[in-house]
């Protein structure tokens, strides 16, 4: 794939690292030159040097062949306009970091596919580090109301020693959450609920479920009280 970033960030840079590391053809667009000459060095693709919103310079860096053009500035205002040049040239995939939630609707009206937030993410993460410390979220899924989470399982975790069926078993288990697997803290792998692995302290229960429903869960894998 032909993945153009469009960048005024540090994630940029990282970004562009990765994707080169996975194979894809990458063009990298900022206005420092700095960070320019630092790109082209470590990675050898193709790097440009100028006004990130001048679509003379957007088309030199070759947003017209782009499959996806992924927006990283300072300002909304700036993603906006790129996505509004990406949907001229009919770039498949068009993806920019929303810095401020009120430019929501904007985005949206621009036709940026995919808008990412960390507002969100650390409001979201804040809440879940309060109320129940032993939830680690891994994503949301669909409109934002399923999600994919990681529970620690404490030392004195009535679970411990049983097999992962206990959980579902449990007569408190929520009929719509589902239970994907256990990582082991041994190892670090993961195992499936059909090989029914023995859980043990510090180990991670990921399950799939509404919000409320993984703290359910959450809450009795966790209970010091006898099942």
């Amino acid at each position: 794939m032909y993945i153009l970033i469009v960048n005024e960030d540090p994630l940029g840079r990282d970004l562009a690292a990765t994707l080169v590391r996975g194979g894809h053809e990458v063009a990298y667009l900022d206005p420092e030159e700095e960070y320019c000459n630092l790109i082209a060095a470590e990675l050898g693709c193709l790097v440009i040097n100028g006004e990130t919103t001048n679509i003379n310079v957007l088309q030199e860096a070759g947003i017209e062949r782009a499959d996806v053009v992924v927006a990283l500035h300072q300002k909304d205002i700036k993603n906006i306009m790129v996505g509004i040049f990406a949907r001229q040239f009919a770039v498949p995939q068009i993806m920019a970091r929303l810095r401020q939630p009120h430019y929501a609707s904007a985005y949206e009206l621009a036709g940026i596919d995919h808008v990412f937030s960390e507002f969100d993410f650390l409001l979201n993460k804040i809440i879940i580090a309060i109320e129940d410390p032993h939830v680690k979220q891994v994503m949301k899924l669909g409109n934002g109301e399923i999600e994919i989470a990681s529970l620690d399982l404490v030392a004195d975790s009535p679970l411990v020693g049983r097999p992962i069926s206990a959980v579902w078993e449990h007569r408190e288990y929520p009929n719509k959450a589902l239970v994907l697997g256990l990582i082991k803290a041994r190892d670090q792998a993961m195992h499936l609920p059909r090989e029914q692995p023995i859980v043990e302290a510090g180990d991670n229960l990921i399950v799939v479920g509404l919000p409320e429903d993984v703290h359910q869960i959450s809450a009795y894998i966790n209970n010091r009280r006898r099942w």
